[in-house]
């Protein structure tokens, strides 16, 4: 069976820090900055999947992420390539997600060792 990871610290990452804001409004936000931690299910030319298990439900959820040429890449807080990335590999990536597609555009990716 696969283990995702919840938080920073489920990867081994020290001094991280999740924070969520609440949105006081009823309408929901087509787009915003999010934080996603999960395990790379595929890999693709633009981007990969990262499969994501929520603590709650039990239920495993995939978000594609796009990547791009500003985006930046580390492990072990030195500095890595998107060849560094692979199946199985546990992440967490910060970016701007669109709720209406589920894609992630990725601003930065840590790997984790």
């Amino acid at each position: 069976t696969n283990v995702f990871a919840a938080t920073p610290q489920d990867l081994g990452i020290k001094n991280a820090t999740q924070t969520q804001k609440q949105n006081k409004n009823s309408k929901v936000k087509k787009t915003g900055k999010s934080n996603l931690v999960g395990t790379v299910s595929s890999i693709s030319s633009s981007g990969f999947m990262v499969d994501i298990k929520s603590k709650k439900t039990k239920t495993t959820s995939s978000v594609d992420v796009k990547t791009g040429t500003t985006t930046t890449y580390s492990k072990n807080g030195i500095s890595a390539n998107a060849s560094d990335i692979t199946i199985g590999q546990k992440v967490i990536v910060v970016g701007t997600l669109d709720k209406t597609t589920n894609i992630l555009t990725a601003k930065s990716v840590k790997i984790a060792s």
